[in-house]
């Protein structure tokens, strides 16, 4: 799938955030979102990274049918939600630091956290990704927050029905029959029941207390 026109530019030169960090490897980009991601995944040895990203944009396209939503924005945020996952956990925390981000404990004490947030930057700066409603799904992939759009909640579920691990995830019944109530009956059966989150984040926290009510 080609990115429009508008959403990226293709043979990008300046990495941006990437150069940040010498030992990322980049390349060329072609404005095919499914090489491109695949290639900077690979060429860093982000290997199941690139599994789980083409899961999540598989499962996202399912999600977008089923709510009537874009499926290529659904497709492109379910493979650019992770592709901050090139920089190093300790160096997600210093670049935060370094630009004055308002960080939670859960970020401090759990830096990888910080990848959603790292990976919005890099959709916007290196694939020049403009629309809002993608990388604000990318943003909050991992915790959600309060109010979340549908893109958001669909993001959010197709990450965890596909997840990064072996095997079908222990709560895929529960939250997949919740999907077919509702985006928001789904994030939060899977909120309520299977708070894997490593440590209480601040956005998880308002959308919890958002979803309940």
């Amino acid at each position: 799938m080609r990115i429009k026109e508008n959403d990226t530019f293709v043979g990008r030169e300046t990495e941006m955030v990437f150069d940040n960090f010498e030992y990322i490897k980049t390349e060329t980009l072609s404005g095919d979102i499914r090489t491109d991601v695949k290639n900077m995944l690979l060429a860093n040895g982000k290997y199941n990274t690139y599994i789980h990203v083409a899961n999540v944009a598989e499962r996202n396209a399912l999600i977008a049918e089923t709510y009537d939503l874009d499926r290529d924005k659904c497709i492109i945020a379910g493979f650019l939600h992770d592709i901050s996952a090139v920089i190093r956990p300790e160096d997600m925390l210093k670049y935060a630091s370094e630009n004055c981000w308002d960080i939670c404990e859960a970020e401090k004490k759990y830096p990888f956290l910080l990848h959603q947030r790292l990976s919005k930057i890099c959709a916007a700066d290196y694939y020049n990704i403009s629309d809002e409603q993608i990388l604000s799904a990318i943003e909050c992939h991992a915790t959600l927050k309060k109010c979340p759009s549908k893109y958001e909640m669909a993001l959010f579920i197709a990450d965890k029905l596909a997840w990064d691990k072996s095997g079908k995830p222990p709560f895929y019944e529960e939250v997949n029959g919740a999907l077919d109530i509702s985006l928001e009956a789904a994030c939060y059966k899977y909120m309520v029941d299977n708070d894997m989150i490593l440590c209480p984040h601040d956005s998880w926290i308002a959308a919890y207390e958002q979803l309940k009510n």
